[in-house]
């Protein structure tokens, strides 16, 4: 059998941009460095489709054991459906060049049912293109469907001791909307193997596809010709926004002389960009809630609580993707006391145990916090200033995330250290799960929680001056 050209993964790339497609096939090398955020959430759904698989128990896992061995997958799902196995995990089929992993293929009378599985809450036009190509992939392969079915997590569903597989999935039978693709599908399959025959890249401006529905790989390649400062450096102001700017006038310098749509927060950021320097200009209210934190007799620590939202509820109690605590940090903001931690072990839910560890430790002292908050503490959040745009600084370019904050207040994060929330409750979840680096794992977590309050103290204390 020869080598497929496009796959679920490739398609929908170039579904998005065939751009994205070409460079994706032709030079990787171009690719973007994957975010350690969206690799937390590949991690997700790998581990919700396994689990998925024991709504259909008994399968054989016909999938590949390396990246070079597809087409021998392919040959075993076909041997495994004429030998009568009734439940293939992983199934593979390839027909028009273009390959496919179902993630449950079963067997219903003379004809197969088919699954594939979704970590998300709900459904989106993305799934269904998914499910489209992999239908078409089916019956050009000759297998004879019963129902294409998506699954996915059930947002109301409240863990009550063991897994309820059958009530934490919903199953939605698509066959119907996959059906009436399939000439739209053949057409794109087409389009897309007819542009990877190209020697040149196709021509494709920037635009909403560049982050619609997933962020591009190669952003960094393709963005590298836009002059910068550019508009796309203003946080303030919406994507769209930024686009129908960037067609109209695209410079900032244009945007500047020529736009009167702009607000003062927008006007303030883009001269910040031009002319290279933060802003800080505190509004009355501001200054008198900041003022009476600064002066209070009450001893203030800076404060860091991280959260996980776990795809797979782990404790009794708990929705789907329901945020709870599971580490706290706090320090003295002026640096002159030892910072304290707690990280839950896990055995049980922490979220309760996090907030009365917290309220007690914290008592009679003024908890001071950045895009920090909870309903059961009380925290004086720095945010508030960045998010009422009284301050600005330059670096913060696409948000105004702890990231962001410490790369404006000149901080360098070190090789493989955690940089977002996201990921420090990704290697939390692993922790729990006893990955082979939980030591390793929980060390960065804590490294993670001390920086966080040293970025607190520093933006507090910048403020102060």
């Amino acid at each position: 059998m020869e080598k497929h050209i496009l796959s679920k993964t490739s398609y929908i790339k170039g579904d998005q941009c065939l751009k994205q497609l070409f460079l994706s096939k032709k030079n990787p090398k171009l690719r973007d460095r994957l975010p350690a955020e969206r690799l937390a959430i590949f991690s997700r759904g790998t581990k919700v489709g396994i689990y998925a698989q024991e709504l259909f128990p008994g399968g054989i896992d016909a999938g590949p054991k390396h990246y070079t061995q597809y087409q021998k997958s392919v040959a075993y799902t076909k041997e495994l459906m004429e030998n009568g196995q009734e439940v293939i995990y992983e199934a593979a089929f390839q027909a028009n060049k273009t390959l496919i992993l179902l993630d449950v293929l079963v067997k219903n009378g003379e004809k197969w049912d088919a699954y594939e599985v979704k970590s998300s809450l709900a459904l989106s036009d993305t799934y269904y293109k998914d499910a489209s190509l992999q239908y078409s992939v089916l019956l050009n392969s000759g297998v004879d469907i019963n129902r294409f079915s998506l699954v996915h997590i059930n947002k109301d569903y409240v863990r009550e001791g063991a897994i309820d597989n059958n009530k934490l999935f919903v199953i939605t039978d698509v066959t119907d909307i996959v059906s009436e693709q399939q000439n739209n599908v053949e057409r794109k399959i087409t389009e897309q193997i007819e542009i990877l025959e190209l020697n040149e890249v196709p021509l494709v401006d920037v635009g909403k596809h560049c982050y619609n529905p997933y962020d591009c790989d190669f952003i960094g390649h393709c963005w590298k010709g836009i002059k910068t400062p550019s508009v796309f450096d203003i946080p303030s102001i919406g994507f769209d926004m930024q686009l129908d700017f960037y067609n109209k006038h695209k410079s900032l310098e244009s945007i500047i002389e020529n736009c009167n749509t702009i607000d003062e927060f927008q006007t303030t950021e883009i001269l910040c960009q031009l002319e290279k320097n933060p802003h800080l200009e505190l509004s009355e209210d501001t200054m008198f809630d900041f003022e009476e934190v600064y002066n209070s007799s009450l001893d203030k620590y800076a404060v860091k609580i991280l959260y996980f939202k776990a795809a797979l509820p782990l404790y009794d109690g708990l929705k789907p993707y329901q945020k709870i605590a599971f580490a706290y940090s706090i320090m003295p903001i002026d640096g002159k006391g030892a910072a304290n931690y707690f990280i839950a072990n896990g055995d049980e839910n922490p979220h309760k145990e996090i907030m009365d560890k917290l309220t007690d430790e914290t008592n009679n002292k003024t908890l001071i916090g950045y895009n920090c908050y909870d309903d059961d503490i009380e925290i004086y959040d720095l945010q508030q200033v960045v998010d009422n745009g009284e301050y600005y600084h330059p670096a913060m370019k696409k948000d105004y995330s702890n990231k962001s904050l410490s790369i404006a207040m000149g901080n360098r994060a070190q090789w493989g250290s955690i940089e977002s929330d996201i990921v420090a409750a990704q290697y939390y979840d692993e922790i729990l799960r006893g990955h082979k680096k939980s030591d390793e794992k929980l060390e960065k977590i804590k490294k993670y929680l001390m920086n966080e309050l040293e970025l607190v103290a520093q933006f507090f204390d910048y403020l102060s001056q």
